[in-house]
């Protein structure tokens, strides 16, 4: 049906059930991989724009605030702090667990943005300084998941 013609009634309308095979592949631009890269090497990187200094966690490719293209990498952390924190009772599967996983909102002291992972440790709670816990060097893939969790400091 073109554009400029109208449907009047639901008589005239129709449907069809099919699948359409997808298949996606993104990848993590120059600013993802710069960052997935660090954590590769055991490393939080933070993105800082060269015109007005703010630091960006995770890296973005422009400033949101001068729209400067953003080049300029520096470690930050490892410490962070616990912005928010809740709990979950299930699973990535869905299967009901006996004790909760913890996950956290980590933010890095003059960084904007943050790090939602997994958290573990007595008494976590907002406010909490972490640091992460990376995966063995050998098992490190360049992934967020190279980053087993955060833990109380």
């Amino acid at each position: 049906m073109p554009i400029n013609e109208r449907i009047t009634s639901t008589d005239e309308l129709r449907a069809w059930t099919d699948k359409i095979p997808l298949r996606y592949e993104y990848t993590a631009g120059v600013a993802g991989e710069r960052f997935l890269r660090g954590i590769k090497d055991g490393k939080l990187l933070a993105g800082r724009c060269a015109r007005c200094g703010k630091k960006f966690v995770p890296p973005k490719s422009y400033c949101v605030d001068c729209f400067e293209p953003i080049g300029d990498y520096e470690q930050i952390g490892p410490k962070g702090i616990v912005a928010a924190l809740t709990e979950s009772w299930v699973d990535f599967q869905g299967r009901r667990l006996g004790s909760p996983i913890l996950f956290a909102f980590i933010v890095f002291k003059g960084a904007v943005g943050g790090i939602i992972q997994k958290a573990e440790g007595k008494g976590i709670m907002i406010g909490s300084a972490v640091e992460p816990r990376f995966a063995p060097a050998s098992a490190r893939t360049g992934s967020l998941a190279d980053i087993e969790c955060f833990v109380a400091v």
